[in-house]
This record gives structure tokens, sequence and C-alpha cells, in this order.
């Protein structure tokens, strides 16, 4: 959660909210990132908020109206597919449209300003009145605006698909990259952890390598604890995978294939008893 949103939510008044509205808008706050921004999938909202897809829906939208977020949605012309939901948190949306406290004004102004200190009669001042008022600075911004978060993201997912050893459901998969490092995932431990999944999978059929987005969804970058080493050095991810094989972990080595298990027979890391033990088919 980054600090904005930290102080952000908690100068919202409790009363303003409904518990799962409240709910919601923690768990996005907790998602959001000022590099990155927040995107978090609808599975994973209805995941750790417990709520049905129509009580989520019911509370975005009501969340939605009381400006407290914004959704974004875009679709990829190309690939026909919906991209992930951008959610704006209610200090990240612009307010240079909204309605001034004073006037009223504004093109989608839906709640009553004070009376003109002009007219004292019209909550709206009169066309051509011009109120002298002192200059608004403009507040400071992160460094990261949305056309950087974009890229850097845009980078992160080109890169992903690109030494990813199986590509599924394109917009899953950006989906559950965007709530990864929403969530504050490394990018580099995930992109390092790809590439020694793909060196691990290298001569094995298709239909024993998890899906790309099932890949990223169920956190398997976790699994891979090696250097962030952007070329993935196949000898440490051999020397890695040996050692777990050894000790018989399971859990570590299942998705070794059996053709690279050979491979590490043949370079003397392991014998064919240990991957045996570890539950490795031959």
């Amino acid at each position: 959660m980054s600090h904005k949103a930290t102080k952000w939510i908690a100068d919202i008044a409790p009363e303003t909210l409904t518990h799962g509205e409240f709910r919601i808008l923690f768990h996005l706050c907790d998602c959001h990132n000022p590099s990155m921004g927040c995107f978090p999938s609808q599975k994973y909202l209805r995941d750790v908020t417990g709520m049905s897809n129509g009580g989520l829906n019911k509370a975005l939208a009501a969340l939605e109206e009381k400006r407290l977020i914004r959704r974004e949605r875009k679709h990829d012309a190309v690939l026909k597919q919906r991209l992930a939901t951008h959610y704006l948190l209610g200090f990240e949306i612009d307010r240079a449209q909204e309605p001034t406290p004073l006037s009223g004004d504004g093109a989608i102004s839906t709640f009553d300003g004070e009376p003109s200190p002009l007219s004292q009669q019209s909550h709206l001042h009169r066309g051509g009145v011009t109120i002298k008022e002192e200059p608004v600075k403009e507040p400071v911004k992160e460094p990261c605006a949305d056309g950087a978060q974009d890229r850097n993201f845009e980078k992160t997912l080109g890169t992903f698909l690109k030494v990813y050893p199986r590509h599924g459901d394109r917009g899953r998969t950006e989906d559950a990259l965007r709530a990864a490092l929403g969530a504050g995932a490394d990018p580099d431990q995930i992109i390092a952890a790809a590439k020694a999944y793909a060196v691990e999978q290298k001569g094995n059929a298709p239909r024993f390598i998890a899906y790309s987005e099932n890949w990223l969804e169920q956190k398997r970058w976790d699994r891979h604890r090696i250097p962030a080493d952007p070329r993935a050095d196949p000898s440490a991810v051999a020397e890695l995978r040996a050692k777990n094989i050894r000790a018989g972990r399971e859990w570590a080595v299942r998705d070794v294939s059996a053709s690279y298990a050979r491979d590490l027979i043949a370079q003397g890391l392991v014998t064919a008893e240990q991957c045996r033990g570890a539950g490795i088919s031959l």
C-alpha cells in the first residue's frame, strides 16, 4: 500500500461506507502501487473480500458513484481481448472538471454549490461575471505519471511473454501480472523465475507446462528463489534443482520434466534413485 493510499483511506469518514465497500476499498489501496497503478483482477477482489460476484460489482458501483474510485476499462484491438481494469483511487482522479467548492460550477456538477458571493441568489455564477481569486498552485506530482506506469508494465509484460515457455489467455495473463506487481511482487524475480521455469521445461511436452496465467495466479515464481540474474544462468538453475532432488523435496521439483532430470543425471548432479525418491518418473 502506498503512503498516499494509506493517508487517503484513513481520512475517509467511516459512516460514508458500508462494511463491504470498506473491505473493497482497503484492498484496492493495498494493491495500489505509485509506479504501476492499481490493477487487481475481479477474482482477486472476490477472494480477499469473501464477497460474491454480484455483491462485489454492486459495491464497486457504489464506490464509483461516491467518487471514491473510477474504473478504466480497455480492450486490445488486435487480440480482441479485454485488458485488466485500471482502478483510479479518489486522490488520483482528475478533479479539473469537477465543481468548485464555492460555485458548484463544472461540466459534471452533481451537488449544490454555495450561493454566489456576487449574486447571493443563484448557486452558479452568472455568465460573464468573474471572481478574482488567488492563483492555485498545481500539486506536485510523483515522478511516475500514468504514461510511465503503462510503459513500465508493458515492458515487464513483454519480457515475461518473451521468456515464458507456454502462453495461455492474454487477458488473464495481464490481469495476473498486474495483480502480482500491485501486491508488491518483484518484477525481476518474476522474470528470473520464468526463465528458470523455461530451462526446467526444455524438452517437456507442452501439456505438462503450465499456462502463463495459471503460473502467475498460483504465484509459482516463489518456488524459484534464485538470484534475479537477467540471464537465468542454466548451471545455477541446474544446481538448485539438483539440490532439491537430493533433499527429496517433492513440492519443489514437481515441475521437473523427465528429460531435464536425465540431463541432471548425465551431469552427475543427481542419481536415478534420488530422482525417483523425489517423485520424478524417468
